[in-house]
């Protein structure tokens, strides 16, 4: 009787490596119905994610915002307003005297990384959006200090905050501008901005176009316009400042404590907390987006979790019943490399198969609910990678493909490497 080649053997009908007709079916089943698990739970995980490393447009570790407080009841306060508001003034003059600080001004709140006011405009095709207001002083260095670039030819980032009018005077950003005329040449011409707390419409002259940046780390609209407002006779405000290239903001922390705890003062008021943008942005989004995205990750990482315990001990199982097969496979003059890789192919195959058309089953589960679709609010002109149907389907099942296979692969290799290396004898008679 002539020898079989180890080729030979892993092609002959009663030897092959092939999967047994009911554990390879159960082991796809199961397949399937993780691909589609996988799919559900690890969508909004790697969609929020990449929001939230997205660039904010501008350096938020050297952006650092003052809070100011004074001496006096809110009585005493509001009795001496005008008193408070000029000592605020000489407080600012002090910070921007101190060598680590680039710029510096007083600030109603309403700047990027922190609080604002949500108004809402009108597009070209009727549409309404909504977007985030940031109030700002004429001749005020905000977006000096920002960094933040002027799209505009005629009015660079230096004289952005000239020329303008309280209350009449407003700059866009370059997708506000793109979703609401469809160009950023439109300094000059006038924009309609309703506010829905006094129920009014008010017109405004478009001052110029600057460059986007995200006001929160969940911000994917970037959508932001700047109205040229005034601060009158408010007092309390914080002073928001950016430090020099290189100043480590935990060293102008010490040397604010320590050196200018005296100097930084004045009759009545007092520097009481200094926290970088970055610390209050991830503040924000631990309080208001974080009990969401705390709960994707953990319903991601059970889901993962289970997904491995549960195919590993499927896949032991499925392995176990496959000793005898290697053992004549030996028997017959198989190496054991030849018996390794050919469980690896298999289980390969079988997952790229049942990912399929596990993926094939969530694409039309997903047609049929437009989930897709941009929000009511959202910003038209502005586009991600999961903004796109078949990215984002591309994308996802390209990932939950990955950690599939690497799971069913690392399954599979430990046992078959445990099998290809038993002996003939030991294979043959445990069946």
């Amino acid at each position: 009787m002539n020898k079989l080649s180890p080729s030979q053997i892993l092609t002959t009908p009663s030897l092959t490596g092939r999967v047994r007709g009911g554990s390879s079916l159960w082991l796809s089943l199961e397949l399937i119905l993780v691909t589609i698990v996988c799919w559900w739970t690890f969508a909004p995980v790697l969609e929020n994610t990449y929001i939230f490393h997205l660039p904010f447009g501008y350096d938020p570790d050297r952006m650092v915002r003052i809070e100011v407080a004074s001496t006096l009841n809110t009585t005493e306060r509001m009795n001496r307003n005008e008193e408070i508001c000029k000592e605020e003034e000489m407080l600012l003059q002090k910070v921007q005297e101190i060598e680590e600080v680039e710029v510096a001004f007083r600030s109603l709140n309403s700047v990027p990384g922190f609080d604002s006011y949500l108004l809402h405009c009108k597009l070209r095709d009727s549409t309404w959006i909504r977007f985030p207001a940031i109030y700002f002083q004429r001749e005020s260095p905000i977006f000096k200090a920002y960094g933040i670039q002027s799209l505009t030819p005629k009015v660079p980032a230096s004289e952005l905050t000239e020329d303008c009018e309280e209350g009449k005077t407003i700059i866009l950003s370059r997708t506000f501008a793109m979703a609401a005329f469809g160009t950023t040449d439109v300094a000059g011409r006038t924009i309609k901005i309703y506010f829905s707390a006094q129920d009014e419409e008010i017109e405004y002259r478009i001052r110029a176009i600057v460059e986007d940046v995200r006001q929160n780390s969940w911000d994917a609209n970037n959508t932001i316009c700047y109205i040229c407002s005034t601060l009158g006779q408010a007092t309390n405000l914080p002073i928001i400042l950016r430090l020099r290239e290189g100043v480590s903001v935990e060293q102008f922390r010490e040397k604010c404590e320590h050196e200018l705890q005296h100097s930084l003062m004045t009759e009545h008021c007092y520097i009481r907390k200094i926290e970088t943008v970055r610390e209050l942005n991830d503040f924000k989004t631990g309080r208001q987006q974080g009990r969401l995205m705390n709960r994707n990750l953990l319903i991601a990482a059970f889901f993962a979790t289970n997904l491995a315990f549960g195919v590993f001990g499927t896949l032991l199982m499925y392995m176990r019943q496959r000793r005898e097969e290697a053992g004549v496979r030996r028997a017959f003059g198989a190496t054991r490399w030849s018996i390794f890789w050919g469980f690896i192919r298999e289980a390969w195959l079988l997952t790229t198969v049942s990912v399929v058309i596990g993926c094939i089953i969530y694409f039309q589960y997903q047609i049929s609910g437009d989930f897709y679709e941009k929000g009511i609010y959202d910003n038209p002109a502005v586009h991600h990678w999961f903004d796109s149907f078949g990215t984002h389907f591309l994308v996802v099942s390209a990932c939950v493909y990955l950690i599939i296979l690497g799971t069913v692969l690392v399954a599979t290799a430990i046992p078959a490497w445990r099998i290809s290396r038993t002996r003939i004898t030991e294979a043959i008679k445990e069946e």
